[in-house]
């Protein structure tokens, strides 16, 4: 499978071997893209202004990482390389839709593979502002009525139809 975004960057998911028990080897190819790196190292200066106002840096002894020698773009880049990650509120790696590029259909289903559906933060076109657990919790429960092939949670409450 292929995973690309808006700017062209293709990361791959494949198997590693023909055991279903062993994990796939995921490839996102983070950083490949030139946009990338310039977004990781203006995050870099601005987050080094804003921590370079007085109300903040008195409260600051010293940068520790990159450290305070670091300043071209290289060197920074290297911090970036060895310490970013991208772990928390992952979204967007299973776009939802009906064309082509979709991974799931509107149903959730994953195209191609009978049986499978993602019910979860990657078919989030992009992420939120605020905490994705909210809208995690409603893509698990509009996904488990899915899977129980049930319309909506209010088709299954019997004082629904009175409402």
């Amino acid at each position: 499978m292929r995973l690309s975004c808006a700017r062209g960057a293709v990361g791959s998911v494949r198997l590693k071997s023909a055991d279903p028990s062993d994990e796939p080897l995921v490839d996102p190819r983070y950083l490949s893209d030139p946009f990338d790196r310039e977004m990781a190292l203006k995050s870099i200066r601005i987050i080094r202004e804003v921590l370079s106002q007085s109300e903040i840096a008195r409260h600051i002894e010293t940068e520790r990482l990159p450290g305070p020698s670091a300043r071209a773009d290289e060197e920074l880049m290297s911090y970036v390389r060895q310490y970013a990650c991208c772990d928390y509120h992952p979204v967007g790696t299973c776009r939802m839709g009906t064309d082509e590029m979709a991974v799931v259909d509107p149903e959730l289903r994953v195209r191609g593979i009978a049986g499978l559906r993602v019910i979860d933060s990657s078919i989030m076109p992009v992420l939120i502002s605020g905490n994705t657990n909210g809208p995690v919790m409603m893509i698990g429960e509009k996904g488990s009525d899915l899977v129980r092939n049930r319309k909506t949670v209010d088709a299954a409450r019997p004082d629904a139809a009175a409402a």
